[in-house]
């Protein structure tokens, strides 16, 4: 029962990684002039947050304080900004 547990925390945890590198991904791909006309934070603010979520992902956990915000900002990114960019420039 007890590695049925860590399996799952184990999957889910390369799964937020993935999350994290997709956002990752998609700032590196979007342009910068499409960040200032959505008024939220500029391309070089989000490529740090997403680089830094991927840093304490892998330096501290996937579940810890840093690992679970850095979880929530990049989904913040994919859910909100991502749709708002594509719209924009017809990705």
């Amino acid at each position: 029962m007890e590695a049925t547990v860590s399996l799952i925390w184990l999957i889910s945890g390369y799964i937020a990684l993935g999350i994290k590198a997709w956002a990752l991904s998609d700032v590196l791909k979007a342009p910068a002039e499409a960040f200032p006309f959505l008024n939220r934070q500029t391309k070089n603010i989000w490529l740090a947050i997403t680089i830094g979520s991927i840093l304490g992902h892998i330096l501290f956990s996937p579940w810890g304080f840093t690992g679970v915000i850095g979880l929530i900002a990049c989904s913040v990114y994919l859910a909100d900004i991502r749709p708002k960019i594509n719209e924009m420039t017809r990705r």
